[in-house]
């Protein structure tokens, strides 16, 4: 007698086919409890309904010798008794297998059923780490939209002046006059002041060499060292929906739906972010921009039901005030709370939408 593991399909009511490597018997009586007939004699059966377990015993008499008391149970268990637990391993880990924890020993076998609540409960703060730090993971993508300004730069680079109409010593029938050419050419250009052509070409450059997580469309008018940017902004619905939870409770991950105020705090933030993000590489991009004035738009269905561009935030920033700002803490800071400290005008309403502003000109 002994535990097996049977897989067996119910005929009608009280009686089953067994299949085993055996062969295939015939069983009769209520679950749990019957009696099988089949090539190696008729044996009782009593079990747990639903785990799977079994005890089975002969009750006819089996062919040839009859084995002694003593014989027939020297090398099996004592009847009643349940198959030993295998000791507690020396060492153990945790893993991530799909959504969820497996525990396994030091040779990378599943830890035994028995010994789990002890493990578990030894483990819960590595088990509780390791969920959380991979439910960060799952989210870096999400969390980026926040951290865009991360990449600001602290210094800002020079801007090469513009060789355009400047003279060529080959197209001069001497030294003395191409010196002379050259020389006049210089001092109409430092007189005119900084080339805006070249100036917007830079920070164009600039900004066009940037990597966005979603589509985000810039027009650009450079005039003066006065810098207008007017900004297509990703919609709403391009915002994930969902985030992903580590259940300690449960030993598991799971995704999670976005309440429709954590999307729209998140467009904010991330909306926040690009803001921050165009201006700082803006002043970086050329040390002849001395203001920046920012729009920024958004496509939104009005009341009628059609799309419309609607700007949403506006801001103008003087180098002097952007100075200001430690870039050495960039990571630290909010956009959100830097903009409305420059003078952005930014707001949303209760339910998280961003209202409408008037176009910076």
């Amino acid at each position: 007698m002994g535990f097996r593991f049977q897989k067996r399909v119910t005929l009608f009511p009280g009686l089953r086919l067994n299949l085993s490597k055996g062969g295939v018997s015939m069983s009769a009586g209520p679950r749990g409890a019957s009696v099988t007939i089949g090539k190696s004699g008729v044996h009782g059966n009593v079990g747990i309904p639903g785990s799977g377990l079994s005890w089975r015993e002969r009750l006819d008499k089996p062919k040839g010798r009859t084995r002694s008391r003593d014989d027939r149970y020297s090398d099996q268990q004592p009847r009643g008794q349940l198959p030993s637990v295998p000791p507690l391993p020396a060492s153990a880990q945790a893993r991530i297998v799909g959504n969820g924890i497996e525990i396994v020993d030091g040779h990378g076998d599943p830890i035994h059923s028995a010994h789990l609540p002890a493990v578990k409960s030894q483990m819960k703060d590595l088990i509780k780490d390791l969920l959380e730090n991979d439910a960060k993971a799952r989210n870096q993508s999400l969390d980026a939209l926040r951290h865009l300004h991360h990449d600001i730069p602290r210094s800002v680079t020079p801007t090469k002046p513009s060789s355009a109409g400047k003279p060529q010593a080959n197209q001069y029938g001497s030294h003395g006059e191409y010196m002379d050419a050259l020389m006049t050419w210089r001092a109409a250009k430092a007189n005119a002041g900084p080339d805006m052509s070249a100036v917007a070409d830079e920070v164009l450059q600039a900004l066009g060499a940037l990597a966005w997580p979603a589509e985000t469309n810039i027009a650009l008018d450079l005039e003066d060292g006065r810098l207008l940017l007017d900004v297509d902004l990703p919609e709403i619905e391009d915002m994930p929906s969902t985030r992903w939870n580590a259940v300690v409770s449960r030993l598991e991950l799971v995704e999670k739906p976005m309440s429709q105020k954590d999307v729209a705090g998140l467009y904010l933030d991330h909306v926040s972010a690009v803001i921050t993000r165009l201006i700082g590489h803006s002043f970086a991009a050329a040390g002849t921009v001395h203001t920046v004035a920012l729009s920024a738009y958004t496509q939104r269905k009005i009341a009628t039901g059609r799309l419309l561009d609607e700007y949403v935030a506006t801001i103008t920033v003087t180098r002097n005030s952007w100075n200001n700002v430690d870039l050495s803490q960039i990571a630290a800071i909010e956009p959100y709370n830097l903009l409305r400290h420059l003078g952005a005008r930014i707001e949303a309403n209760s339910r998280g939408m961003l209202l409408t502003q008037p176009p910076l000109t």
